[in-house]
């Protein structure tokens, strides 16, 4: 199979590593395989680890591995400064000073690690969190948790932004829902099931600038598909995640910005006082050198990616409408490059992935209930149930070549026919 110029970033060399990315060894586990011509197009969900991260990253692995908190040596010192270093390249790309940058295991540890930090703040005095009905559920079911747990000892109070048809907020009943009452407002500035531009994020920092709260952007999509997190707005916090862009997982930072008042939340993991007494743990040194790097990178070939991403967009989109009749979610002038979520109506999404055993994508969710099949997301946007449940999620990467994107579309448009041919019912 022809491999695209991005290719070799992915493919690691005899002298560092004795297999390479086309030639890993056969793992099975509980009877599962990986079959021999799997097409992954599941970007949005993980992505490979470039081979420039993992170089930067090999030393901290091998050879420098002590724990940064421990400066009565020479490897703790070395390790400590890695860090800063990483910490100061960080803060630089996204305009924010060192100590606004705060590293964490996750995407989802950041975003409960404010959420969760700022409603047990002795000194909070608000209790109303909000956020997009479209979030990842990292932040609504983080928000629904703090909820059960202190609506009655601490009067903690949710509330949903609507959305439309386009996945927009409405903007009238954000006026109603955003107040002084307001902890923070969570937007994510993409949405990681549609690929959609939250086009109204400057009317809400407005709002949060009225009401003096905070805006939380939640990045990990944006930042992957565009490199800049909310077209540069001026947020007051955001997660950004190293998974989605070719860095290592187990890094991903939370920036807090320094506001007046004061933004304090307090630590969830406590005990040595790292990451400016917000999150204890031994750092992860090697994922983080990587992290930096990774986001260095996006940034500098945000332009070839993003040309990459939509080429390959066009190439699936265009392949499967000549089998099937397709439907789309979203538009080019609202949706970035390379996510698509799409339905073959009366064809159960689940099943349709369940039986393309050799393609790699993602529907709402992996658990086979209805209810929980049902993706939050499209239901938001008053999608009916039937469609919701015929919906699923492709996501390219650079790995990706125009042949095996076609193959993905050939055989997913093939199993869907088969599929409906043999009437398999949605519920």
């Amino acid at each position: 199979m022809p491999k695209n110029n991005f290719m070799n970033n992915f493919m690691l060399p005899p002298n560092l590593m004795n297999t390479s990315k086309d030639n890993v060894p056969n793992i099975t586990f509980g009877g599962v395989s990986l079959p021999e011509k799997t097409i992954y197009i599941d970007f949005a969900s993980s992505t490979p680890l470039d081979i420039r991260v993992f170089q930067e990253m090999s030393p901290w692995m091998l050879g420098y591995f002590a724990n940064a908190a421990n400066r009565t040596h020479p490897m703790g010192e070395l390790t400590e400064y890695a860090i800063g270093v990483a910490r100061t390249n960080m803060a630089s790309l996204f305009n924010v000073t060192f100590d606004e940058v705060i590293f964490t295991s996750s995407a989802t540890e950041s975003n409960n690690l404010l959420l969760r930090g700022l409603v047990e703040n002795p000194h909070r005095k608000r209790n109303k969190i909000v956020f997009c009905a479209t979030e990842h559920s990292s932040i609504v079911a983080t928000a629904i948790s703090l909820f059960e747990s202190y609506s009655k000892t601490l009067g903690i109070q949710i509330e949903e932004l609507p959305v439309d048809q386009n996945g927009q907020i409405i903007m009238n009943e954000a006026e109603r829902i955003i107040n002084k009452d307001t902890i923070c407002v969570c937007v994510m500035d993409v949405n990681n099931e549609t690929g959609i531009f939250q086009t109204k994020m400057h009317e809400i920092k407005n709002l949060c600038v009225k009401a003096e709260t905070i805006l939380h952007v939640d990045a990990s999509q944006g930042f992957a598909r565009t490199s800049t997190i909310a077209n540069n707005i001026d947020f007051d916090t955001a997660t950004i995640s190293s998974s989605k862009i070719y860095g290592p997982k187990g890094a991903a930072a939370l920036i807090i910005k320094k506001r007046r008042p004061k933004i304090r939340i307090e630590p969830q993991l406590t005990g040595g006082g790292h990451e400016f007494n917000l999150r204890s743990s031994t750092p992860n040194a090697a994922a983080i050198v990587g992290f930096a790097l990774a986001c260095s990178l996006q940034i500098q070939e945000s332009q070839q990616r993003i040309k990459h991403f939509k080429k390959m967009e066009q190439v699936f989109c265009n392949e499967i409408q000549k089998y099937i009749k397709t439907y789309f979610y979203g538009n080019e002038t609202n949706k970035v490059p390379g996510i698509v979520t799409l339905y073959f109506s009366g064809v159960n999404a689940m099943k349709l992935l369940e039986e393309s055993k050799t393609i790699c994508a993602s529907v709402g969710s992996a658990c086979k209930t209805l209810q929980a099949t049902a993706s939050h997301v499209l239901v938001a946007m008053g999608v009916d149930l039937e469609h919701t449940l015929s919906s699923f999620r492709v996501s390219f990467g650079l790995t990706n070549s125009e042949d095996e994107v076609r193959e993905a579309a050939r055989h997913l448009a093939a199993t869907a026919i088969k599929l409906r041919d043999n009437s398999a019912t949605l519920l």
